[in-house]
């Protein structure tokens, strides 16, 4: 008897932003999570990425969307932790064999209380997320957590920790997701919508704020994507009729070159 491929795993992502004059952003965090791991898996045919969860909706609409995942990845902030953590929640009653993850500033570095508070959170992910997200997709069929990098997760009942990644200083190893189509679903599957992107032109922070966390990079050296990338974006952005664009860094003109970047053409 002949045996096929084995199935697929399928991956949720869940990045809840807020709408803006009737726009709706797409969602680069968990965006360009999946155009690294598409690049880095040694295997990305064995995972299929359902579209993503992009704004607020109901939560029981959330969770039916989402139940068919093996393992969901929630982007958080202050704005969509409360939604994101009941998503959560029900998706964990509802099937409980979904592995959760949660990534982003609102995850504290030190997370034991936070999954003591919420066990339904199986994963919760420390710092820049492309390599983490990779590592945990390739170990999440046998469950051999422990080989990931910064993070915190159950084993038998037991909160354990992982030695911390550096930060990426080659930002050139991380793709674009514009540019690799990985929104190119979603926008066909919502025909209608209007799209607001998130740019990153750098990452990172030199200053060292006490009200603020620009995605854990603060205190630190600011690595630039090559002009290229963003000349291509920005023509990405122009052929979609793109009216708002939100640059994500932390310090836009903190670079020489800046100025180069918005001078018009």
């Amino acid at each position: 008897m002949s045996v096929g491929p084995p199935a697929k795993l399928k991956v949720g992502l869940v990045q809840i932003n807020n709408s803006f004059s009737g726009q709706n952003y797409l969602p680069y965090s968990v965006g360009i999570l999946q155009a690294y791991a598409q690049k880095n898996l040694a295997d990305p045919e064995r995972f299929e990425f359902l579209l993503p969860l992009y704004k607020r909706t109901p939560v029981d609409d959330a969770v039916s969307r989402l139940l068919g995942a093996d393992i969901v990845f929630f982007s958080t902030y202050v704005w969509n932790i409360r939604l994101s953590l009941e998503v959560a929640r029900r998706l964990k009653l509802a099937r409980p064999s979904t592995i959760t993850v949660m990534g982003g500033p609102q995850v504290p570095n030190r997370a034991d209380e936070f999954l003591a508070k919420n066990p339904f959170v199986d994963i919760a992910a420390h710092g820049e997320g492309e390599m983490i997200f990779a590592s945990i997709l390739e170990n999440a069929p046998a469950r051999t957590f422990g080989l990931v990098p910064s993070i915190t997760y159950r084993k038998e009942g037991e909160l354990q920790a992982t030695a911390r990644l550096d930060r990426i200083k080659q930002l050139a190893s991380v793709p674009s997701p514009y540019l690799d189509g990985v929104f190119e679903p979603l926008m066909r599957a919502n025909p209608d919508e209007k799209w607001i992107v998130l740019w990153e032109t750098n990452r990172g922070c030199p200053f060292s704020c006490t009200f603020r966390d620009w995605g854990s990079a603060i205190a630190s050296k600011v690595f630039p994507f090559d002009m290229e990338r963003l000349a291509r974006e920005v023509e990405w952005f122009a052929e979609r009729r793109i009216e708002f664009v939100f640059c994500a860094d932390a310090n836009f003109g903190i670079l020489p070159r800046d100025p180069d970047i918005v001078k018009p053409v």
